[in-house]
């Protein structure tokens, strides 16, 4: 067992003595077995420093942290189904899961949950990751507002000893790494590696594209592009992060390891969807500013509605009743402003959080539409992304309520180098030039934080 951290001298002693009674109680048939009990004195409320193989995923403005660590079970997908096939296990694993809420904390929203994340295509995502993941962790740590909890899962066919033994080497990796002070950001040097597509390709995409919507073969198509820079020392996750959290707060903030190598973190503006207690929110969020002060344009107004419009008409066969801005809103991020409409709705009894997200992804934010027009046309003109870039990343309870964020404002880490990405949405009226400084401007968010100037 891990020694106590300074900092938490009886809080391992604890939960070692609470988790083998309950073990002993609620142990010894098939199934997952979760134990959700509170741990007050923990200060969760970062990613801590010097963890690997975990996930993390936090809403910092509204005081919901989630961290990942270890697998109780797990599932990859990947192909037209993939959304199913993970719906299906987690359901499948659902019939036999005894969740345990020991300490009365289920009316403060804490429950077991599956952590998950998928590539914006169906196939592929490279060697590192799969196509699409959904796992339910050994232990997550979760924070809600100023409460704190822990929850452990097992199979329960596994020996009681050794299951045990593993949650609390879990719990002693996690009490020593927050009892560390966040890492500060350090100033680097970033050398700029390489564009992909180049940047004289990527203009010549952008003007085929914009030839072919004016002559009506497709509304919009959001082209990405990805840069490798190189730093003069290796990235530290949790510093990034900590500075993400300064930076962005309004943001969604996510990190997976990865165990090929490989660390993906970010922190998006765009929640794909959520569902809580029936009710769904989905963000609509297109048309960009960086420079002009100006978002009241027909072009960003026109961009925006083409993917308000794609999110109605994907929820409304399974959504009683949506509430639809008449307006966006101007959602202010450092250097970035976009346009923003938040639209919700009642979803119908039966309705899975997976099976919104196959509904709604790709929104015409990260693809195009009409959407299948779009996908095609990224396929034919040689459109590739890589990693989970523009996939998402969230979380699915117990209860099945949960929340994915477009994986957006991101970077795929490997030691002293890292890949950033970035898109543009393509209309009639876009400029190839205007289009690549915007990619840019987004490139750019990341970087400063990269190079330790956030």
């Amino acid at each position: 067992m891990a020694q106590p951290a300074h900092r938490y001298p009886s809080l391992l002693q604890a939960l070692e003595t609470r988790l083998g009674s309950l073990l002993r109680q609620h142990g010894g048939s098939g199934g997952l077995l979760s134990l959700t009990l509170a741990t007050p004195e923990l200060a969760f409320d970062r990613l801590p420093e010097g963890l690997h193989d975990c996930s993390y995923w936090a809403r910092p403005a509204d005081g919901r942290f989630l961290l990942g660590l270890g697998v109780a079970a797990s599932v990859e997908a990947q192909g037209e189904g993939r959304f199913r096939a993970l719906d299906a296990a987690f359901a499948e694993y659902r019939r036999l899961w005894q969740a345990v809420d020991a300490d009365s904390l289920g009316s403060q929203g804490f429950q077991p949950a599956a952590l998950a994340g998928f590539a914006f295509g169906q196939e592929g995502a490279g060697e590192a990751l799969p196509n699409s993941r959904l796992t339910i962790p050994t232990l997550l740590v979760q924070r809600h507002e100023e409460v704190c909890a822990m929850t452990f899962t097992c199979d329960r066919s596994g020996p009681p000893h050794t299951v045990l033994a593993g949650w609390l080497a879990l719990a002693g990796e996690v009490v020593a790494a927050l009892d560390r002070d966040a890492p500060p950001p350090a100033s680097v040097f970033l050398q700029r590696l390489s564009s992909q597509p180049d940047d004289d390709v990527w203009l010549a995409r952008v003007a085929c594209a914009v030839t072919d919507i004016r002559a009506g073969e497709l509304d919009k198509v959001v082209l990405a592009r990805s840069i490798r820079i190189r730093s003069t020392q290796p990235f530290i996750p949790a510093a990034l992060m900590a500075a993400l959290a300064a930076r962005y707060p309004g943001c969604i903030h996510f990190t997976h390891f990865f165990s090929k190598g490989g660390v993906l973190l970010g922190a998006t503006p765009e929640s794909l969807v959520s569902l809580a207690a029936g009710q769904v929110v989905s963000d609509a969020l297109a048309g960009t500013d960086w420079q002009s002060g100006r978002l009241d344009d027909e072009k960003s107004l026109h961009e925006h509605r083409l993917v308000v419009n794609a999110i109605v008409r994907a929820l409304e066969p399974v959504c009683g009743f949506l509430q639809i801005p008449a307006r966006p809103k101007v959602f202010e991020l450092q250097e970035l402003r976009h346009l923003r409409s938040v639209i919700r709705g009642t979803a119908e009894p039966g309705v899975s959080l997976l099976n919104l997200v196959e509904r709604l992804h790709p929104t015409p934010a990260i693809g195009g539409a009409p959407a299948r027009r779009a996908l095609d046309w990224l396929a034919r003109h040689g459109e590739t992304r890589s990693g989970w870039y523009s996939g998402a990343t969230g979380w699915i309870g117990f209860d099945g309520d949960g929340e994915f964020a477009v994986a957006l404002r991101c970077a795929w880490l490997d030691g002293n180098e890292a890949e950033l990405y970035a898109g543009a949405g393509i209309v009639a009226a876009s400029d190839p030039r205007t289009e690549l400084e915007e990619t840019e401007a987004k490139l750019n968010a990341m970087l400063r934080v990269l190079g330790g100037q956030a």
